[in-house]
């Protein structure tokens, strides 16, 4: 088995399970709420009724990242969260049953299916976390760097990744390493270091080995790119500003279409967001943000105030965690992304598109671009509302940070496309307060 195939089939086995889990969870209380007077009926009856919450919960798990290769949380963390995300399902179930003409009620029924449902979610994905779905693919990765033995205790860690990375202790001298392969049982090896032999490598073909360079290894793992390792003919020879265009042409009709349907659906709602923000903080209603945006060009963002009036001048430039600068209603309407509804003029201009890069203040952009390597190349692209790198990463505190959601960006401007863009979308409806 190789990674590629693994980590496609990763997320289908994991919902394949959890589907069959709620299945059953179902078919329990029926036969316990319905002891003497079974029939296929109400079988028939409970199935049409529970299944669009049954599938909807498999979407709410999967824009909540439980299907994502490599997700894996500690076990207090996982009941918070996967708790979180069955109380917001038990509220639509609520409303499911008792507005929408159904034909059931089942007041009891939906109570004790959400009870056991739960738990089978639970002790599935916390068995899973402890013996994965599929036999560990063995790695052996040629390299000694510090980034490659963080690689190695990150990955060996976390059993959702479903390997077992070795690292050969010697990448100059690799005369035995087809004992060390045969011994471990090494499926794949990966190359990092360009002083290693490929003729002593050659061999073993014949020993059923696949081979992978370390760009590719790294990309394929955690679906960023390695900035620490590529190059700029990496760049030259991997980003096609050309290929962009036909992606471009559709994705402009979509925003301008989706952008002037949203306004209109939350047009409504702003002046009660207006009330909010100034009645309970001075200042502007709009904050209008200098940003970076497609080849370098100065855009202006809107977007709903949600700090007190010139919290610039008393603090960093980008939002710290639990930045006590964010007023009481600013936080429930980050929370809610209702700050970003002055955004949908913006894409109507075209300043920016449903999804790209995150464009970053002027000032910020500067700084990145100072400190950090290849940083200019997301410009390619029109900037976005949300990104690969947005749902991928909270909001940027450090340079540090930034180098990391460029990783992101790069991950995306390689694999530009609409379908992506889609995947993208359907992923930033995650549940607020997850």
């Amino acid at each position: 088995m190789n990674i590629n195939f693994y980590k496609k089939y990763y997320g289908l086995l994991l919902s394949t399970i959890d589907l069959i889990a709620l299945y059953l969870s179902l078919l329990l209380i029926v036969i316990f709420r319905f002891q003497g007077q079974m029939s296929s009926e109400v079988i028939n009856d409970h199935l049409i009724a529970f299944s669009p919450l049954i599938l909807l919960s498999i979407f709410l798990y999967f824009i909540n990242n439980l299907y994502d290769y490599g997700f894996q949380l500690k076990r207090i963390d996982f009941m918070a969260f996967l708790g979180r995300i069955q109380l917001f399902w038990l509220l639509i179930g609520i409303i499911y049953f008792y507005i929408m003409p159904i034909g059931i009620t089942p007041k009891t029924n939906l109570l004790l299916f959400w009870i056991l449902a739960s738990i089978f979610i639970y002790f599935n994905h916390a068995l899973l976390q402890k013996k994965n779905i599929l036999e560990k693919i063995n790695i052996l990765l040629l390299s000694n760097s510090d980034s490659a033995l963080e690689i190695q205790k990150m990955v060996n860690n976390n059993s959702a990744y479903g390997l077992k990375i070795f690292i050969y202790p010697d990448t100059v001298n690799i005369d035995h390493i087809k004992d060390f392969v045969i011994q471990n049982k090494i499926q794949t090896i990966v190359i990092q270091s360009d002083k290693i032999s490929t003729q002593k490598l050659y061999p073993l073909l014949f020993e059923n080995v696949n081979f992978q360079t370390f760009e590719t290894f790294y990309e394929t793992i955690f679906q960023k790119v390695s900035t620490d390792t590529i190059d700029h003919t990496w760049l030259l020879a991997t980003i096609n500003p050309k290929q962009y265009l036909p992606t471009y042409l559709i994705k402009r009709l979509s925003d301008l279409f989706f952008g002037l349907v949203l306004l209109i659906i939350t047009l409504p709602f702003w002046l009660i967001v207006i009330i909010l923000i100034k009645s309970t903080s001075p200042g502007p209603i709009f904050y209008l943000s200098k940003r970076r945006g497609k080849n370098g060009k100065i855009i202006t963002l809107y977007k709903f105030r949600t700090m007190e009036m010139n919290a610039r001048l008393n603090g960093p430039a980008w939002t710290m965690p639990n930045d006590k600068r964010i007023t009481f209603i600013g936080r429930i309407l980050r929370q809610l992304y209702i700050d970003e509804w002055p955004q949908f003029i913006n894409i109507l201009h075209g300043d920016i598109s449903f999804v790209g890069p995150r464009p970053e203040e002027i000032e910020l952009a500067n700084t990145f671009q100072q400190n950090i390597n290849f940083y200019n190349i997301r410009h390619l692209v029109t900037p976005g509302l949300t990104g690969w790198a947005q749902i991928n990463q909270k909001n940027t505190h450090s340079i540090d940070e930034a180098k990391e959601k460029l990783k992101y960006d790069l991950y995306y401007l390689k694999h530009y496309s609409i379908w992506f863009d889609l995947y993208i979308i359907v992923k930033t409806f995650r549940i607020p307060f997850i």
